[in-house]
Order: C-alpha cells, then structure tokens, then sequence
C-alpha cells in the first residue's frame, strides 16, 4: 500500500452510493448511529466504549434479534440505563487495548472468544474517545473484515493527521464508507487543498466491499446531511459539512 498524505486519505471519508438505504439505530440524542439497511443474518455487535448506554444495542435486539457483546471498564453493567438481556447481551469490566495487561482486551481476541466461527458476519460500533486508532491498526484484516458494517467515531482529526491517514487507507482496504456525520461538540477546520471542513470529531458508517451487489444506478446516493441525522449537542450550533464533500 502507498501511503496517501492527509489531504488525500481525507478523500476516503466522502461517502459513496450505498446498495441499502440507511436506518437509526439508538434513540434520537446522541449515541444514536445510521447503518445500513443490510442487517439480516448478521450474528452480533461488538460495541466498545458503551458507557452506560446501550440503546443501539437494544435496537438491534428487538428489532432484529442481534446479541451484544459491551465493554467498558469506566462503569459497571448495573450503571446501564437499561437492563442486559439474558443470554442476548454481555457486559465485560475491560478496555478494549492491545498492550495485554490486566483488564484489556484486544479486538481480535474478544471476537475470537465470542464468535469463533469467521463464516458470521458482524458489527462493530465503535466510540472509545481516541483509542480507536491503536486498536484499529493492531487488528488483522481478517477480523475486520468479519464486520459487516462498522459505525465509528473518529476524535482529534485535526491533531493526529497522519495517524488519521494510516486508519482511513487500512479500512478502505476492505470496507467503504456510505455516511459522514460531523460531531458538533468541538467544531471544525479547512483542510486548504481540498476546501473540505474536517470535524474534530467525526462518525463514519462503513459497508463491508462485498456487500457492494447490483446495479450502481439503483444505488442510494449520500444526503449530507441525512435527513436521519441527529445533532449531538443540542446546545451547541448545528455543523453540516460543507459542498466540497459532495
């Protein structure tokens, strides 16, 4: 892989036409996540970072029986705002890291633990505050590629550009990225060569390459921003992307 600079690895984050249109999945506030209509037969969610909240998780149950698999070690599963559902969501005290100490636990061996079986697809909904970075690019490909979809929130772009650079080209190795959502919490910069206005904090939906079937044509074209959308911080200005992402 050659690896592209900042101005263009950010090119990744445009979001293509998507072969399913987008759902939300997690309440209408923050936390609440678009993904693609292409839930069907996926096995589990892996959500990391889930805090005390869980209603993606919930969604994805009783909408679509999908099990859980949370973990945490900033709370406790009594802090949940709602309850785990027995033998369908599983709480773990742990980081997910990849230095192997006590109370970690790496992405590959936690899906490894909960869902041997490679020929099951699953989600990754993933929001741990600027850890993502050193887990994703400790991940082999074949564990990433197990996900389906993955809903990400990106934190700090503006400061970690050429950690941001290495993550976007490592996922747009095996998944494509259908929608962009700009964080409001901690607004924005120019990125000069493109005129883009990158969010410090961004959420990425991500289809898996394979699920890309059919005719391009009849594929749904990104609305940014979608009409599902949800501002994060009520409180705070909204922030839309602007026409350079189109």
């Amino acid at each position: 892989m050659i690896e592209k600079s900042f101005e263009q690895a950010i090119l990744l984050m445009i979001p293509k036409p998507s072969p399913y249109p987008l759902l939300r999945f997690g309440g209408c506030g923050d936390g609440s996540y678009l993904i693609p209509d292409d839930i069907i037969g996926i096995d589990a969610c892996f959500s990391p970072g889930v805090g005390n909240f869980k209603y993606f998780e919930d969604d994805l149950l009783f909408q679509y029986g999908i099990k859980s698999y949370l973990c945490d070690f900033s709370t406790n599963a009594k802090n949940l705002t709602t309850p785990l559902i027995d033998e369908m969501q599983f709480f773990e005290k742990k980081w997910l890291d990849v230095w192997g100490k006590e109370n970690t636990i790496s992405l590959e061996e936690w899906v490894n633990k909960y869902s041997p079986d490679n020929n099951k697809d699953l989600i990754l909904q993933m929001d741990i505050e600027g850890d993502e970075y050193r887990n994703l690019y400790a991940t082999n490909r074949y564990i990433l590629n197990r996900f389906r979809i993955i809903s990400l929130e990106l934190h700090w772009l503006g400061e970690l550009k050429d950690t941001v650079s290495i993550i976007l080209q490592k996922l747009d190795e095996t998944h494509t990225c259908i929608h962009a959502h700009p964080n409001n919490c901690c607004g924005d910069f120019i990125e000069n060569t493109t005129g883009m206005n990158i969010p410090n904090i961004i959420e990425l939906t991500y289809l898996r390459k394979d699920r890309f079937i059919g005719n391009p044509d009849n594929f749904y074209k990104p609305k940014l921003p979608h009409p599902l959308d949800v501002i994060n911080v009520p409180s705070n200005p909204p922030l839309l992307l602007n026409n350079k992402w189109i």
